[in-house]
């Protein structure tokens, strides 16, 4: 008897269950924790086909046969439903596999058979997913899957289905977890059939390779409004493709360097008195490349000229040192920019002692001009004190400016500014080496926009900024020093050259906070440049005040190194923000660098007095720019000028018209 009435039963579900919208019913209820509306059913199950089925027909049927219920919210499944279905989805895998297999072709070049099991565990290990969850999504995949003619499936297409599913569930920080890293092959095609010459194979899959090094900063690394802020282009981020990697500059005292080779080497005292060059050359050449591994912008080394070019005597170095020296160093400089600052000072010297130094000096940058032609050179750092004041301004300072040589030079005074390198990061002691851990920048032009001409809203926002830059600066913190921790040879610079540990090394490092879009924003808020009322030039020295304020107290509160600097030179400062962000206010803006503006009015007196208005609160370096004559005579004059007035430092390269 009961088997009869079972088989009764059995016979009602089959029927219950013989038509595929009811099927498709029980699939969309059981993957839904909460139940679902009639309309949201309708859209979903039935789409466009909802005039020619009758839906409330069909959930009654389900009803009936106790397989869902309703209430006030909608329909949802029964746990008999749930067990039924399941079965049912069972036998449409074993069809499935009977009649086809499927075949996935994976990221790791391989084919794959179909595996649901797979997809519960990569949302689930990956997207960190709770596995009810992550069954219920594995199983709409693979109901979707099943209604497309396709046998053979890419792991990408395979992820948009599930990503389309974890957006459609409202699951986007799943989403965002899963988000596969690469440049899109358009763009790999574009960089393969380049016909620009320096796109040769090495710098191919070092551009690929450095796409997928930012996605991964800006995708998993840092947090989702961090991430944002650089790619709204309200702060800027310096070598984003090594930004989690390496701390952005070093500075070294050469004499740390040459103490360095001794110890390590059999380089010993003895032969260093004896001028052995080619030795000193090798091992020192080395030495910097194994640095270079270890910074992303450029390697700063103080009195480069009084305690490495020293070692070599005219004439000989002239004749065979200098011409192998410069022309290792300048294929050392390898990239776009830069990446080695050398200082040349004449500190604690007589004035017989500066010119012979003056002399070996001449001759190495003579050097380095004629191997230049298809390198760029080193920037050069001149004390201009100390040159003055030796009297090598009427001849070595002449010729130094006036040869190509000044495309890299800048001149500063170390009374003012100290030591300065690429980022324009002032070296606060010249005498102890650092590590300069990053140099994250702020757009005050956007701050400007949102404010609306509202003073004590555009400090409130200034101030969000700059807490989201300290936030930055501790995440950058963590991870060069996960990245580097483990590295011996890291291990051994730090202990070797900068007489500290790894841990130290970061958490005394020098943080330097900049900005761009200066002169816009004060133009923009003001209404006129901070040159020409004294209004304007009131509010843009709250502006810079209010920052330089904010990082003192953040300093005495934790006893970070955080600095105000002032922007350094950079094509995407020169051009545009370089996320495409340029469109304010309707006009394309390209942000300038210089503080007082090129096209000002202002005499030279007054654009250096007002310079060095901002000098005094910038303590993270400043550089002088102006347009200036090629006249020999008025060139030396303006030098003259800049040494008596005090300022910080000035850029030959920027300063010649």
């Amino acid at each position: 008897m009961d088997t009869d009435k079972n088989l009764n039963r059995l016979e009602k579900q089959l029927k219950t269950l013989g038509q595929k919208v009811r099927i498709d019913l029980l699939k969309k209820l059981k993957n839904n924790q909460t139940p679902i509306s009639f309309s949201r059913l309708q859209k979903e199950v039935l789409g466009h086909n909802t005039s020619s089925v009758n839906l409330s027909f069909h959930l009654n049927s389900l009803k009936k046969s106790e397989l869902i219920l309703s209430s006030d919210e909608g329909y949802s499944i029964t746990f008999l439903g749930e067990q039924i279905i399941d079965k049912i989805l069972s036998i449409e895998k074993i069809l499935n596999n009977q009649n086809k297999s499927r075949v996935i072709r994976t990221s790791k070049y391989s084919k794959e058979l179909f595996d649901i099991n797979r997809i519960e565990e990569y949302l689930v290990v990956e997207g960190q997913l709770d596995p009810y969850l992550a069954k219920q999504i594995a199983h709409e995949v693979e109901e979707r899957l099943s209604k497309i003619n396709i046998e053979y499936m890419t792991a990408p297409l395979m992820r948009e289905y599930i990503n389309a599913i974890l957006l459609e569930n409202g699951l986007e920080e799943v989403r965002h977890k899963l988000t596969r890293l690469g440049t899109p092959p358009f763009e790999v095609s574009k960089l393969f059939n380049s016909n620009n010459a320096e796109i040769n194979p090495k710098i191919f899959i070092e551009k690929v390779g450095s796409d997928v090094s930012e996605q991964f900063l800006l995708l998993n690394l840092l947090p989702k409004n961090l991430a944002d802020l650089y790619l709204s282009g309200e702060i800027a981020l310096l070598h984003l493709n090594y930004w989690a990697l390496r701390p952005l500059s070093l500075y070294i005292n050469t004499n740390t360097l040459i103490e360095y080779i001794k110890k390590e080497t059999n380089l010993g005292a003895e032969i260093l008195k004896i001028r052995n060059s080619s030795d000193l050359i090798i091992h020192f050449l080395d030495l910097l490349y194994v640095l270079k591994q270890f910074y992303s912008e450029d390697l700063l080394l103080g009195n480069f000229n009084t305690q490495f070019l020293s070692y070599f005597s005219l004439p000989n170095a002239m004749s065979s040192v200098f011409p192998i020296f410069s022309s290792q160093i300048l294929r050392f400089n390898n990239g776009i920019k830069p990446s080695l600052t050398l200082d040349f000072n004449y500190n604690k010297q007589t004035k017989e002692q500066a010119l012979n130094q003056a002399n070996i000096d001449e001759y190495f940058l003579n050097s380095l001009e004629k191997h230049s032609k298809n390198y760029l050179k080193p920037l050069m750092l001149f004390e201009t004190s100390s040159i003055f004041r030796s009297g090598l301004n009427q001849s070595f300072l002449k010729n130094l400016i006036m040869d190509n040589i000044k495309k890299e030079v800048i001149l500063y005074n170390k009374s003012y500014t100290n030591l300065i390198n690429s980022t324009i990061i002032q070296i606060p002691t010249p005498q102890e080496n650092c590590v300069i851990l990053d140099k994250i920048l702020v757009n005050l032009h956007l701050i400007s926009i949102e404010s609306k001409q509202d003073d004590d809203k555009f400090f409130d926002l200034l101030s969000d900024k700059l807490s989201s830059i300290f936030e930055l600066f501790s995440y950058k913190k963590k991870l060069v020093y996960k990245k580097l921790n483990s590295l011996k040879q890291w291990d051994s610079i730090v202990s070797g050259i900068f007489k500290s540990d790894t841990n130290s090394i970061f958490k005394n490092s020098l943080k330097s906070i900049s900005f761009f879009g200066f002169n816009e924003s004060i133009l923009n808020h003001c209404g006129i440049e901070f040159d020409r009322t004294e209004k304007s030039e009131s509010f843009a020295f709250k502006v810079l005040s209010l920052m330089k304020k904010i990082i003192i107290e953040r300093n005495e509160v934790d006893g970070s190194n955080f600095v105000l600097s002032q922007p350094h030179y950079d094509s995407y400062l020169h051009d545009s923000w370089h996320n495409d962000i340029t469109k304010c206010n309707n006009k394309i803006k390209g942000y300038k660098v210089e503080l007082i503006r090129r096209e000002s009015n202002l005499s030279m007196n007054k654009k250096i007095v007002l310079f060095k208005k901002f000098q005094s609160i910038l303590d993270g370096g400043t550089l002088f720019t102006d347009n200036i004559s090629r006249n020999e005579i008025e060139l030396l004059k303006f030098l003259k000028t800049v040494n008596e007035f005090k300022l910080g430092a000035i850029s030959l390269k920027d300063c010649i018209s």
